[in-house]
């Protein structure tokens, strides 16, 4: 068993607090476990350009799990190591079939190879949360009338959209019926994003199907030499739990979807608790070890 070699950290709701920023605590955390040889980890449905502060906060130069697993980046050189991206022919499909609704179709881009977060197809008005979002983020995007008019269409990472549980459950379905195994498609509370709106906001989000920080992290631990039996994760949402599931050692924050506590081997404090800055505290002296065995 023993200590990890390797700890995987979501953000949203697990290192952030719910203002959507580090602690002292957990920043200070992150260092002590980086100067006692415990390396870490991003791991989160942000993209590079949407968690920068959050990078620059801890001092964090390591390769990020981004969009929920559809990306790896190098954040020292800023450049694409890894990704899983949608075929064109899938995004029109799917464009299709959520086109009609109230909400604007995102389409997550690889910027680091063609210069721009997001292409957003149609011509209604952004969602309210969206538009905070592109303002607190710094996240860039091109407009465009119709799917077609995409210019990058081999560079799709994700197709998004924000809204409700009532709009999205069944446009789940329909996605599911039409498309099956070709995609990987759901829908889920954004943290953030409720809070700032102050209503239930929801993210519909469309992937390759096997786009999942757990693949992503196995293409990185084969490459960097890592044993991803020897690796922690910590998380809270509905990217993390197959993460937390097959990790060595996956821990759920204390306010963690009911899905990703079912399969923890334990569980830490809240994200608003400085949770992860406890949970790197019990790796670091022994409370915790692989497994989740508690000496």
């Amino acid at each position: 068993m023993g200590r990890p070699d390797l700890l995987v950290v979501d953000l949203d709701g697990t290192l952030l607090g719910a203002d959507g920023l580090v602690s002292r605590e957990n920043a200070e955390a992150i260092s002590r476990a980086e100067a006692a040889g415990l390396t870490c980890i991003i791991a989160t449905g942000r993209t590079l350009s949407e968690c920068q502060h959050v990078l620059e906060a801890i001092e964090y130069g390591g390769p990020l799990i981004a969009a929920s697993g559809s990306l790896l980046t190098d954040t020292a050189k800023r450049r694409t190591m890894d990704r899983l991206t949608i075929t064109p022919e899938l995004v029109e499909l799917v464009v299709q079939l959520v086109d009609g609704g109230d909400a604007v179709t995102m389409l997550l881009k690889d910027r680091c190879r063609v210069g721009v977060d997001y292409v957003l197809v149609g011509t209604r008005d952004l969602h309210p949360v969206s538009k905070w979002w592109f303002e607190a983020t710094g996240a860039t995007f091109q407009r465009v009338d119709r799917i077609e008019d995409d210019p990058y269409p081999d560079d799709t990472v994700r197709i998004g959209a924000v809204g409700t549980p009532g709009e999205f459950a069944p446009m789940v379905d329909r996605l599911e019926r039409a498309l099956g195994e070709r995609i990987l498609a759901r829908h889920w509370e954004a943290v953030t994003s409720s809070a700032h709106a102050g209503e239930l906001v929801h993210l519909l989000e469309v992937f390759h199907p096997q786009a999942d920080k757990w693949t992503m992290l196995q293409s990185h631990c084969r490459e960097a030499g890592f044993d991803t039996h020897r690796a922690a994760a910590v998380g809270d949402g509905l990217n993390d739990v197959l993460l937390i599931e097959q990790c060595g050692l996956g821990v759920a924050v204390e306010n963690a979807d009911h899905r990703v506590l079912a399969v923890a081997d334990a569980v830490t404090d809240a994200h608003h608790q400085h949770g992860v800055a406890i949970l790197i505290d019990d790796l670091l002296q022994g409370r915790l070890l692989l497994g989740g065995v508690r000496p």
